[in-house]
């Protein structure tokens, strides 16, 4: 009964985080699952996608009628990365531990950098954001390189990659900080379902895993309305932030394996 309650516990935190910023739910998973439950973060990959599925799907549901989700451009965005996240997912299993530590803190550290200086400027308003109904999905070399790097990442960490995925929107795509945070669920659902695909046969925790999933996606909702009444601004610096602070926890475990 106490594994339960902290499995809920812990599945609504992450939807919570998941609605609100539109990603850096998978992250806060990974390493949470290996310090609640003992497990490698491999079989703590597997169970996050499922989480992140379960809690972007109902994200997404919850914002659909706020006008901040672009359709066209989240779906394409997503379908580009599917190669990426497919084999990110095989990928993982052939990578060592260390190195995927390393590698998870290494990106944490320059996307939390990107988005608060997204938020300096935001708070110097130079960079109050496009508008959305003049942007669309451009397809170019550096679009598909983004969103299948993207999906590579998401596939290979078992993340959201949403940490990514709404830096890449705002500065690739063009999008304004709260329409690039929901159009990242849209994203984040489309390459979770692939890489949980990819991962399937190698989930080993059934019952905690459907637990964790049901709950994330009834803190996703939490997160989402949340999100309707959070500014630009905030957004920006706690996702800047969460990601550094993550990073930290993801290069102490590094440094505790080495």
């Amino acid at each position: 009964m106490q594994m339960q309650l902290v499995a809920v516990a812990a599945g609504l935190a992450l939807g919570c985080v998941l609605g609100l910023l539109g990603g850096g739910g998978g992250l806060i998973a990974v390493p949470m699952f290996g310090a609640l439950f003992g497990w490698t973060i491999d079989d703590s990959g597997t169970a996050s996608m499922a989480c992140v599925l379960a809690g972007s799907a109902v994200a997404v549901a919850t914002q659909r009628k706020t006008g901040l989700l672009q359709w066209r451009l989240g779906i394409g965005f997503g379908l580009l990365g599917f190669i990426g996240a497919a084999g990110g997912s095989r990928l993982a299993f052939h990578v060592p531990d260390l190195a995927q530590h390393l590698g998870l803190a290494s990106l944490l550290v320059v996307s939390g950098v990107l988005m608060l200086r997204k938020a300096q400027r935001l708070r110097a308003g130079t960079a109050l954001g496009g508008d959305p109904s003049k942007v669309g999905l451009r397809v170019s070399g550096s679009v598909i390189l983004t969103a299948t790097g993207i999906g590579l990442v998401v596939g290979m960490f078992g993340i959201s990659g949403g940490f990514l995925t709404v830096p890449a929107l705002v500065s690739v795509i063009g999008l304004a900080v709260p329409q690039a945070t929901a159009t990242a669920l849209i994203v984040v659902m489309f390459n979770s379902i692939v890489a949980l695909g990819a991962r399937v046969q190698h989930i080993d925790h059934v019952g905690a895993t459907v637990l964790l999933a049901a709950a994330t996606a009834a803190g996703a909702v939490i997160g989402a309305l949340l999100s309707r009444r959070t500014s630009a601004l905030m957004l920006a610096t706690s996702f800047g932030m969460l990601m550094l602070g993550i990073a930290l926890w993801e290069l102490s475990a590094a440094i505790r394996m080495a």
